[in-house]
Formats: C-alpha cells, sequence, structure tokens
C-alpha cells in the first residue's frame, strides 16, 4: 500500500507541474502528460494488484484535476497498465530506447482509446478531431520530456551507486 501512496503522490507533483509550471515555460495549449508516463513506468516495472491500483488511482487523479468525465483516465490508465503488463515480460525492458518506444505508442493507444471511449460511449461530439490535431505534438512533447526524467532516474542512480559503500562479503 505504501507503493500507491508514493505514486500517488508522485501523481500529485506530475498534476502540479502540468497545471501550474508547464503553462508558464511553454507557453502552448499543450502540457507534457507526467501521469502517463508515469503509468508507463508503472506497468514496466511494477507487478501485480499494487500496480494496477496505482495506475487506477493516478487515472482519478487525472480526471478530478483534468477530466470531464469521471473515471475515464481511470479507466484508460488501468487499460494501459495492463497492455503494458502483458508486454514487459516479453520485453528487454532496461532499454532506454525501449522506454522512449513506450511513451510513443502509449501515448498513441491512449489517444486512440480517448476517441473510442469519447466518441462511442458519450456524446461528446466532434472531439476527436481536437485529440487527432494535437496528438503529434502531444507525442514530441511526452517523448523529450520522457526524455528527460528517465536521463534524470539514470543520473540519480549513478549518484546513489556511487555513494554506496562497497558491500562485503
Amino acid at each position: 500500500m505504501n507503493i500507491v501512496v508514493g505514486y500517488f503522490l508522485l501523481g500529485l507533483v506530475g498534476i502540479l507541474v502540468e497545471t501550474a509550471v508547464a503553462p508558464v515555460l511553454l507557453h502552448m495549449q499543450l502540457t507534457p502528460e507526467l501521469l502517463l508516463i508515469l503509468v508507463i513506468y508503472l506497468g514496466l516495472y511494477r507487478q501485480g494488484f499494487s500496480g494496477g491500483l496505482a495506475a487506477y488511482t493516478l487515472g482519478l487523479l487525472q480526471d478530478s484535476f483534468a477530466g470531464s468525465t469521471l473515471g475515464l483516465y481511470g479507466l484508460i490508465f488501468l487499460t494501459l497498465y495492463l497492455i503494458l503488463r502483458g508486454l514487459a515480460e516479453r520485453l528487454n525492458t532496461e532499454s532506454p530506447a525501449l522506454l522512449l518506444f513506450m511513451v510513443l505508442c502509449g501515448t498513441l493507444l491512449q489517444a486512440v482509446l480517448l476517441i473510442f471511449l469519447l466518441g462511442f460511449l458519450t456524446d461528446a461530439g466532434a472531439v476527436w478531431r481536437n485529440i487527432l490535431r494535437s496528438l503529434p505534438l502531444q507525442a514530441v512533447l511526452n517523448l523529450v520530456c520522457a526524455w528527460l526524467l528517465f536521463s534524470f532516474l539514470q543520473l540519480l542512480r549513478r549518484h546513489r551507486s556511487l555513494r554506496r559503500p562497497p558491500r562485503r562479503l
């Protein structure tokens, strides 16, 4: 349960960055989807019920701050998590290029799920045009942000391994 709370707190930081910091820095209508990147990370590295619960909770957090339909992003993030968990055992998840490819695929799959769920299950009108129009720039923005985050995480891992004393036998 501590994992779910930890990812929820990371999701809160991500929401704050998406809503408060990114619009000031980027001066665009789009912001990087940090929660999507976090769900992709969860799908590749966390197993079991706690990972799925964390992904669903992050989706509900996204819905409460930015969504118009409660549960939409919860369902989308849980679906993405389950798909990635199914793929993660067959892929080399330590490859940085694969992580970026998964962010690109996750962005595209999220758009497809949004168009399907909003278009067929609700009467959202022609929202698919807006989603498709902004999809290329959103994908590039997510890739750049994911590359920066993964580079920062690798830097932290190296720094942490340098500070750790060697193990005695």
